[in-house]
């Protein structure tokens, strides 16, 4: 077998209980870091001329003012109806794990968002921040809250369709501002991405991009730092359009992941991208020193002295490092991303980033402690915290074979049915409900059909910003933990247009007459192998030709659709590439996909025309059109009302 060619059917994936954590993936992306060389460890270099360069590890420290004035800029994008814990409250964890820390430590700050948080907390009490098998920290309560309303920096509540002007105009005057004073900017963004764009959802169905930035910062000269946990957000670190330093959470083609959802109440906790980076500013600086490698024959190291700190290549190789080796042990998923603005990475890292000097730690630990869950073993699998050992997983596969023999447990097709994993519980007796006639029990048994299948594809990963809400949703339908008319409504819309979306794929194949990668249907591929095995010049120019007939091929969802669906796009481009047809030749068969799925459309489109019922109904609606048109104004408001 080639190496550009992967066999699909090879890959297996793993069922409950098995372990997913790959100890030499992990290996070969630390045996992969070298000092000074940013592209190591995820640095995204603007001059290919530097490709060669070993960057300065310490430099001279910044004076402690220099960075007192930075101008921060935080926005959180996502919806109220999607904030709560069991949904997409991760983002809004990791918001207000940045404000905990961040607030206070410079003279401007802004802090945007657009949802009730005075009825989340109510609703929901407390947010959480960490891996639930460990300690977390509570970021959010009423206390927190009540600091966040009415602080010196306190969170500004925008309207949803006001939310992106709103940042738009802070960031373009924020700018502006810091070059006159020769102050630093840097902007956090929390939210979800577009594959298409690499911007992110501000509010409702707004997305700002990278060329948007590039637009309303043309012409300013001033240090700015990005940092973003949303999905595709190294888009901004390859970005040719814009010069600035970037901390991202997933590279230009990957999803950005949370931590798992926990096992007593479904609920998420963040990041574990803002984990490292949170862990590295609250490093105690006694333990967390680094040394400077002696170019002498002494014996050992000498410490950093007070004059010398990282460079901004540091910092991020740091991060890097301690993500994989402090954090997730399956961290090399998440493909982090930094870039430095002209490139210059041998800047001290403060500043380069704009973060001051300040008591980072002290702030964090003055955060409640929230206890690990106690429904979750610290030897499950599914946890990623580096530092569990081999006695902890002894104990759970024993405990998990004893729970199994005893009968105690119904073994499920579905993923993560263990009472030890942090999503999976035993399908239990459902209520009826006669407040809907019976409604709901309808709408669960068809969600409870159609969730095991979807599951047990290959359908994405259970912690991304993109997929683990369903995933976490359809899970407590399936347990009996979600009844909510609304959520299950909307659970429903979403499996269906997904699994729509597979069986398109699987059909448009048969039209271009393009063989099935290794005979598998789409819902049997794994396509997170697709963009490693793929050539990213080649996967990029498909994809790019898929989307410009996604219109036609795989429509964008409605919001009561949820988040996109690339797996139909996925599927196309590892059939292309594992036919090896040309780009030429791949060009011509979607041409001739989309010309053959319009004519289908028009053949509907006049079939519907021509059947009687239709046409005796528009009639009707014409006429009663015509009638209220010629009425007087006084004369359509009463019938309004009436």
């Amino acid at each position: 077998m080639s190496a550009s060619r992967l066999k699909f059917s090879e890959i297996e994936k793993p069922s409950a209980g098995e372990d997913p954590n790959d100890a030499g993936a992990l290996a070969k992306a630390l045996s992969k870091i070298e000092l000074g060389k940013p592209e190591t460890f995820g640095g995204r270099l603007r001059r290919q001329g530097n490709k060669d360069v070993i960057f300065e590890r310490f430099n001279i420290h910044t004076p402690p003012d220099i960075c007192a004035d930075t101008r921060i800029i935080a926005v959180l994008g996502i919806l109220e109806d999607a904030a709560n814990p069991n949904d997409d409250g991760w983002f809004l964890s990791d918001f207000f794990a940045f404000w905990s820390v961040l607030q206070g430590a410079t003279k401007r700050q802004v802090w945007y968002h657009c949802v009730d948080l005075d009825d989340l907390v109510k609703k929901h009490v407390h947010y959480l921040h960490g891996n639930p098998y460990k300690q977390r920290k509570v970021v959010l309560d009423a206390d927190i809250l009540g600091k966040a309303q009415n602080g010196p920096h306190s969170v500004q509540r925008v309207k949803p369709c006001n939310l992106r002007s709103t940042f738009r105009a802070s960031v373009k005057n924020e700018c502006k501002a810091a070059q006159a004073c020769k102050e630093n900017v840097l902007i956090l963004m929390f939210g979800h991405g577009d594959k298409k764009t690499y911007g992110i959802q501000l509010g409702q169905g707004s997305v700002f991009k990278p060329k948007e930035f590039q637009n309303i910062t043309k012409g300013v000269n001033t240090k700015v730092t990005l940092l973003t946990t949303q999905c595709y957000g190294g888009g901004w670190s390859c970005s040719p359009l814009i010069n600035l330093s970037t901390l991202t959470a997933a590279g230009p083609k990957d999803l950005s992941l949370s931590w798992r959802f926990s096992g007593s109440i479904g609920r998420a906790c963040g990041s574990m991208f803002t984990t490292a980076i949170i862990g590295k500013l609250t490093e105690d600086p006694r333990t967390g020193k680094q040394l400077v490698d002696s170019d002498d024959d002494d014996e050992g190291d000498d410490e950093v002295t007070d004059e010398q700190e990282e460079s901004y290549a540091e910092f991020s190789r740091s991060v890097y490092d301690a993500l994989l080796r402090n954090f997730d042990r399956r961290g090399y998923e998440h493909n982090i991303t930094f870039s430095a603005q002209d490139d210059a990475w041998s800047m001290s890292w403060r500043e380069r980033t704009g973060i001051p000097r300040h008591s980072f730690k002290e702030r964090w630990d003055r955060l409640e402690d929230w206890a690990a869950d106690s429904t979750l073993h610290p030897g499950d699998p599914q946890n990623r915290d580096p530092h569990t050992t081999d006695e902890q997983r002894a104990e759970y596969v024993k405990l998990r074979d004893l729970e199994m023999k005893k009968g105690k447990q119904n073994i499920s097709e579905v993923e993560g049915s263990s009472q030890f994993d942090a999503k999976g519980s035993t399908p239990g007796k459902r209520t009826t409900s006669g407040l809907y006639g019976g409604r709901l029990e309808g709408l669960i048994s068809t969600v409870s059909s159609l969730a095991p299948e979807y599951l047990n594809s290959h359908r994405g990963h259970d912690e991304s910003g993109d997929d683990g809400a369903l995933h976490n949703t359809l899970r407590r339908i399936l347990s009996g933990q979600e009844r909510e008319q609304s959520k299950v409504e909307r659970a429903l819309r979403a499996v269906t247009y997904r699994m729509d979306q597979m069986s398109a794929a699987d059909r448009y194949l048969e039209i271009m007459e393009v063989t099935a990668p290794d005979g598998l249907h789409c819902c049997e591929l794994d396509s997170h192998k697709v963009i490693h095995v793929v050539p990213y010049e080649k996967y990029e120019t498909i994809e790019r030709l898929i989307f410009d007939r996604d219109k036609v091929l795989f429509p964008h969802p409605t919001f009561e659709q949820g988040r996109p669906f690339y797996k139909g796009n996925l599927y196309l481009i590892a059939a292309f590439h594992n036919a090896g047809i040309s780009i030429g030749l791949v060009t011509m068969k979607l041409d001739a996909l989309t010309a053959t799925l319009n004519q289908d459309l028009e053949l509907q489109k006049q079939i519907v025309e021509r059947d009687p019922e239709v046409t005796d109904k528009r009639q009707k609606l014409f006429h009663a059109y015509g009638a209220f048109r010629n009425m007087s104004p006084s004369q359509r408001q009463s019938l309004c009302a009436s």
